[in-house]
């Protein structure tokens, strides 16, 4: 199935691997996942880890699953910026220490692990970096939750959880030390894994259906770059106020260096530092954090406090 994806990547066609992702769903069924004690949180265990967005199909059409309007084709973030990684980890509860405790159906309900996802991307041969990081609380689905098919997509399976993600964080450069901010909502969404073993993991939405592809980060490389969302993950969020005066310093910067200078890399450099930082502080100032108009995981956190 990797190898599929690889060639994918290449120019190659779905066809092989969708017809891959269900013999593997069909073994991990035939395995008997549902028969797993539902008492324990045993049969989370082996989903712990770092991977990979390696493969993405989506059953509706215009669907971004990964990355909103930061990774969408025709946004202006895409236009200044290319997506370098995308990464969803499996991470055990408490790992990052900013864990809580939800409730879960009027019972009180531990968060078994923590899904982070990030989204890497860089300009001007990786001198600029920006990094997106959506850190969530995973909590086990109920038996009515995992069935309610006016919700889910398919009754889901005893692997699925709730995520409850916190805003997003948005960091500007390698250290995070410029940049780092939370802006925009809290969301929730339902995730179900259909297959895992020790190279990939198959995940798929639990009200969309989209079917995905993580692929575990086992080289020396890959793995270095998974972790570098710890540091800045670690590193205490910028005020709102303070995000914003440190943009509108770079965006004046780049102005000037795009208009006066002279030499065309240094001009080039100060276009793109300036349009970054106004693309920035448009997020900031519309607390979306790149999270699209109409996302209905927003909706379902929503829901989550009333």
């Amino acid at each position: 199935l990797l190898e599929e994806v690889r060639k994918k990547e290449e120019g190659g066609n779905d066809d092989k691997i969708i017809n891959l992702v269900q013999k593997l769903e069909e073994k991990s069924s035939n395995n008997s996942t549902n028969n797993e004690d539902e008492s324990s949180n045993d049969r989370f265990k082996s989903l712990i880890g770092l991977y990979e967005v390696s493969y993405i199909k989506s059953k509706r059409q215009g669907d971004n699953p990964v990355g909103g309007k930061w990774t969408r084709k025709n946004s202006i973030a895409q236009k200044l910026l290319r997506t370098r990684r995308t990464f969803q980890h499996i991470l055990p509860a408490n790992t990052t220490t900013l864990v809580r405790n939800y409730y879960n159906s009027s019972k009180a309900a531990e968060s078994i692990g923590e899904a982070i996802n990030v989204i890497s991307l860089e300009a001007l041969w990786g001198w600029i970096r920006l990094t997106i990081i959506l850190r969530g609380d995973a909590i086990p689905l109920t038996l009515q939750e995992r069935t309610n098919t006016s919700r889910v997509v398919q009754p889901l399976t005893l692997r699925a959880v709730k995520v409850l993600f916190d805003p997003p964080r948005i960091i500007l450069g390698k250290t995070g030390k410029l940049f780092n901010i939370n802006v925009g909502p809290t969301t929730s969404v339902l995730l179900d894994t259909l297959y895992c073993d020790e190279y990939l993991r198959i995940g798929m939405g639990g009200t969309s259906g989209t079917r995905f592809v993580f692929k575990r980060c086992l080289e020396a490389k890959d793995e270095d770059e998974a972790k570098e969302f710890i540091p800045l993950l670690n590193r205490r969020p910028t005020s709102k106020r303070k995000a914003l005066s440190v943009l509108g310093t770079l965006f004046t910067t780049g102005l000037y260096a795009s208009i006066i200078r002279r030499n065309a890399l240094l001009r080039i450099t100060g276009g793109i530092l300036g349009l970054l930082s106004f693309l920035l502080g448009s997020l900031i100032a519309t607390s979306t954090g790149g999270i699209e108009q109409g996302d209905r995981s927003v909706e379902f956190r929503k829901e989550e406090t009333i």
